[in-house]
């Protein structure tokens, strides 16, 4: 397992005191360019998408937007693609995952305290299961560096959250068991995210608050740019918006299907709607705080980003947070970062599945 080590304090850091109805709704997100009333319209089949345009030439050429730098307080989390059998190792920068690489081995006494600062190590590695419709999805294992020793990838871990996956008919239920510090089981929680099998919605509720990841990928900029692979933006409901978790007990990994709900009525009609798969303005809440995405296999980049916004939760009022230490992502965040990171393992598979048919034609 991992060494005995008491994790530290920062494991158990609050994070309930932001609210989204209190902030400054007039500020967008600098990785946003414009505000979601002004997303480009869904496709009809009266207009289809367009074709994509070959490729930018190699030595002419901008990193996608979704992987330009921020001007805002926030973190910009790396999931480096592995091995499909190794998971992803996921760090809190692309600096840090560089550093990671740099450290290895390295008993230089400054490199050793930096790593202690949890700089240059990574956050999480995520197993995935060999069998993609395993039960078992996903095993985050989270890295806790101590001032005992150097650094060891291979000892100072322990599994911070077990992600199981059910299969029901119009969606699929992802049970995340999270495990704050492995010492004190009272700490320990759940969040059961709802993705439905055609709408671009994925919906949870966190500490009382409903979330929701939107898939933008089929709208006409992806179509249109040829950069990015997959996109996804974070929102919170507001009080009307219908979601998911409506039809959620609070404690099974199921919906009630009795109970009256846009998004689960009439699942085979939307099934066979092409329209049904492109996001639409009443999906969105008042604003989006988080993205994530990954770029084209043609930009040689080999990660996915989660842009985390830290603009008006609170995190930033410190002026000593160092958004290149692994401590200093808080419990809300840790919990985006698995929930996304699951969301990417969703287009992996869906891309396994296509690069098998093209080898089989």
């Amino acid at each position: 397992m991992s060494k005995q080590d008491s994790p530290p304090d920062y494991t158990n850091r609050a994070s309930d005191n932001y609210n989204p109805h209190e902030t400054d709704n007039s500020i967008p997100p600098a990785f946003t360019p414009n505000s979601l009333e002004v997303h480009p319209p869904p496709f009809s089949l009266s207009s289809p998408p367009p074709p994509p345009p070959p490729p930018p030439d190699q030595h002419n050429f901008h990193v996608p937007a979704y992987f330009q730098n921020q001007i805002t307080p926030a973190w910009t989390i790396v999931i480096n693609n592995r091995f499909w059998t190794d998971g992803f190792r996921i760090f809190v920068s692309e600096d840090a995952s560089n550093k990671f690489d740099a450290f290895k081995k390295s008993k230089n006494p400054e490199i050793i305290q930096l790593q202690e600062q949890g700089i240059g190590v990574p956050l999480f590695k995520a197993i995935t299961s060999y069998i993609p419709l395993a039960t078992k999805f996903i095993t985050f294992r989270r890295y806790v560096p101590t001032n005992l020793h150097p650094f060891d990838i291979d000892k100072d871990y322990y599994d911070y959250c077990i992600v199981k996956r059910k299969l029901h008919v119009g969606y699929d239920s992802y049970i995340f068991e999270f495990t704050p510090d492995p010492k004190q089981p009272k700490l320990n929680f759940q969040v059961i995210l709802f993705s439905h099998s055609v709408l671009p919605i994925h919906d949870y509720i966190y500490k009382g608050e409903r979330h929701r990841w939107i898939d933008e990928s089929n709208l006409r900029r992806f179509k249109e740019l040829w950069q990015v692979k997959y996109g996804f933006k974070h929102t919170y409901l507001i009080d009307g918006q219908p979601a998911l978790t409506d039809n959620w007990d609070g404690q099974s990994d199921k919906l009630n299907k009795n109970k009256k709900n846009p998004y689960l009525d009439n699942f085979f009609k939307m099934k066979f709607s092409i329209s049904s798969r492109y996001p639409k303005p009443e999906y969105y809440g008042p604003h989006c705080t988080d993205t994530l995405g990954e770029a084209e296999a043609f930009f040689k980049l080999g990660y996915a980003e989660l842009k985390i916004d830290d603009l008006g939760k609170g995190y930033s009022q410190n002026d000593d947070v160092n958004y290149e230490s692994i401590f200093s992502i808080p419990e809300e965040e840790l919990v985006t970062i698995c929930i996304a990171t699951v969301l990417k393992r969703q287009k992996d598979i869906e891309e396994e599945k296509k690069n098998r048919r093209r080898r089989a034609n």
